[in-house]
């Protein structure tokens, strides 16, 4: 028997990415705070939160400017939408970014090859679908670090990458009651 070069394995498709992304997540009493550890340089992960053209490829979040100076900006999830406030209210040398995303605000802490994120919520409740949401994003930006040509997944695209599943495995995590996803019937 000859040894023969073994094929080299396809990266994970997306769907198994998100599922086996190992973030952790805690809720406290008004905000939920999200950590995982992705692939690349604490430099890149600042430009991947700040550049508006990176932050198109990855996250809901794509404001008109850099986020890189306190001040008003405005963000849309897509071209089409109304924009909402995506003012920068402190940052950090380029490892801490505070800003508005509408009504909640987040706070985004880099440290090589982790992030940290802290969305606050005026009800705790809607953790669950937060976590979710942004488990989906950070899944996309780990496989854009490593360099693959992911497309962005937002808004109800999630819904077909195991964003209700993910939902549910959050309200369980929490002890929050799951309720349905959005645009389905109660």
């Amino acid at each position: 028997m000859t040894a023969e070069n073994p094929t080299p394995a396809a990266p994970p498709d997306i769907d198994a990415r998100i599922r086996e992304l190992p973030v952790r997540a805690e809720v406290t009493e008004d905000s939920l705070v999200l950590e995982v550890d992705l692939s690349g340089t604490a430099a890149q992960l600042w430009e991947a939160l700040t550049d508006p053209e990176q932050l198109a490829h990855w996250s809901p979040v794509v404001p008109d400017r850099a986020l890189t100076s306190t001040g008003p900006a405005l963000a849309r999830e897509n071209p089409e939408e109304d924009p909402v406030s995506a003012d920068v209210l402190a940052i950090a040398g380029e490892h801490a970014l505070t800003h508005r995303w509408g009504e909640a605000t987040l706070g985004w802490m880099v440290d090589e090859g982790r992030l940290d994120l802290q969305v606050a919520l005026a009800d705790v409740q809607q953790a669950q679908y937060f976590a979710a949401g942004w488990h989906v994003c950070l899944a996309v930006l780990d496989a854009r670090l490593e360099g693959l040509d992911q497309e962005r997944i937002v808004g109800m695209d999630a819904l077909e990458h195991g964003w209700d599943a993910l939902r549910a495995r959050y309200a369980d995590e929490f002890g929050h009651p799951h309720g349905p996803a959005p645009g389905q019937d109660a």
